[in-house]
């Protein structure tokens, strides 16, 4: 499998190369054969994703897209940068593992992996606590 990329339009430190890995790890686990694009991004520009494909006109964290398999790649997942260093605020992490656990999250979904009812989000939710703490152990 060729390696995830991963693209910025943002300044600042992102760890560019740990997204990448930690979605390899994710796609190697799950047995996917294709990699991924992982684009960091900021609110202005995901809100216009949200708001054409979901119909929500209001920023979101991450956003995942599959991708027809004649592209080379599984999909693409895009995180907003400004929303995930509030949300690392909010939820007591670092910039770096709030953009991790989005680049797993996403990868999830790209993955299959789904949260609309209770059962489902607790299976995405111990997926992602699984790779995470793999990809984060020392």
């Amino acid at each position: 499998m060729k390696p995830s990329r991963v693209f910025s339009n943002q300044r600042g430190r992102l760890p560019k190369k740990d997204a990448g890995r930690l979605a390899d790890l994710i796609l190697t686990g799950e047995r996917k054969r294709l990699p991924i694009n992982i684009i960091f991004t900021d609110d202005a520009y995901i809100e216009k994703l949200n708001t054409a494909y979901r119909h929500r006109q209001r920023p979101t964290d991450v956003l995942s897209f599959s991708a027809d398999l004649d592209e080379g790649i599984l999909g693409e997942v895009y995180i907003s940068i400004d929303t995930a260093r509030r949300q690392a605020v909010e939820y007591g992490a670092t910039v770096r593992e709030e953009i991790l656990r989005l680049v797993g999250h996403g990868a999830l979904h790209l993955c299959g992996y789904d949260h609309h009812r209770k059962p489902d989000t607790a299976r995405m939710k111990a997926r992602e606590e699984k790779y995470l703490g793999m990809f984060l152990k020392p």
